[in-house]
C-alpha cells in the first residue's frame, strides 16, 4: 500500500499528492533548534513527509487573504514516530517553521494523532506567521469512525480559510465528544469554549489540591475542600451537557 492509499479517508485528489521527504536539518536551521530539540528530532522522529499540497491549481478552492490572514493553500504533513515522546513540542516546531495552515499528522504504528492551528500574518516579519491556539486530537486507531469525519468533501470549499476552519472545528467537536455528550449542531467555537472552561476548572482544582496538601489549619483545609467541591460540581454540570454551567 502506498502513502496515498493510507489516507483515502481524507478523500484528497491524487493530483494534490506530493509524498516528498522533508529532511530534519531543514528545521535545525530554520527553527534554530536547541541541542535538546535536535536530540528530540533525531531520537523520536523516523521521517517527515509532505503528503499533500492543496492549492487553487490542484483543487477547486479559492485562496483567502485579508489584513490578518493569508490562506493561499493548505498543507498535509506526516510525521512518522519511533515513540510518542514530546509530540506537542515537535508539533510546535514544525508548525512554526512552515508558514502555511496545515493538518499535521503524527503516525505511530497504526495510530494517528492530528494537530491544527489557525495562523495570522506576522506584522513585523512577513516571512513568519503567528500561530493561534494549537488544537490536537488524542491518539486515534486506524479503524476509528472519526477518520471519516476528516473527509475533505465534508468541508467548505468556499475558500481555504473556511475549508481549514471546518477541519479545526471538526477536531474541536470530536475532542469535546470524547468527554461529554454533544449536540449535533454544536459549533467548533462552542466546543473550544467548553473545553477551555473544563481545562480551567481542572487547573484550579489541581492548584487547590496542592495547597491543601501543604495546609495544616483545620478551618483553611475545610475552606479549600468546599472550593474544590464547588468546582467539581461546575465541571460535572459541563460534562453533563449544561454548556451554560
Amino acid at each position: 500500500m502506498n502513502t496515498h492509499e493510507e489516507y483515502t479517508f481524507l478523500n484528497i485528489p491524487q493530483n494534490c499528492f506530493l509524498g516528498s521527504t522533508i529532511f530534519k536539518n531543514v528545521f535545525y536551521d530554520k527553527a534554530e533548534l536547541s541541542t535538546s530539540d535536535k536530540k528530540l528530532f533525531t531520537e523520536v522522529i523516523q521521517k517527515i513527509r509532505w503528503l499533500y499540497s492543496l492549492k487553487p491549481d490542484t483543487i477547486h478552492i479559492a485562496p483567502y487573504k485579508d489584513e490578518v490572514r493569508d490562506y493561499s493553500e493548505v498543507e498535509i504533513i506526516e510525521v512518522l514516530l519511533h515513540s510518542d515522546t514530546k509530540v506537542k513540542r515537535i508539533a510546535e516546531i514544525i508548525m512554526r517553521a512552515i508558514p502555511y495552515p496545515m493538518l499535521l499528522v503524527f503516525r505511530l504504528e497504526s495510530s494517528f494523532l492530528f494537530y491544527v492551528a489557525h495562523q495570522r500574518l506576522n506584522q513585523s516579519d512577513s516571512s513568519k506567521n503567528t500561530i493561534e491556539e494549537f488544537i490536537a486530537t488524542s491518539w486515534v486507531d486506524g479503524d476509528s469512525d472519526f477518520l471519516a469525519k476528516l473527509d475533505i468533501k465534508k468541508m467548505s470549499f468556499t475558500n481555504f480559510y473556511t475549508f481549514y476552519t471546518d477541519i479545526v472545528d471538526t477536531i474541536s467537536i470530536h475532542n469535546l465528544s470524547i468527554i461529554m455528550p454533544t449536540e449535533d449542531k454544536i459549533s467548533g467555537e462552542e466546543a473550544r469554549k467548553v473545553l477551555a472552561q473544563i481545562d480551567s476548572i481542572e487547573q484550579e482544582i489541581a492548584k487547590l489540591r496542592a495547597t491543601l496538601k501543604k495546609g495544616t489549619q483545620f478551618n483553611r483545609r475545610m475552606e479549600l475542600n468546599i472550593k474544590i467541591k464547588k468546582l467539581e460540581q461546575n465541571k460535572d454540570k459541563l460534562l453533563g451537557g449544561d454548556i451554560n454551567g
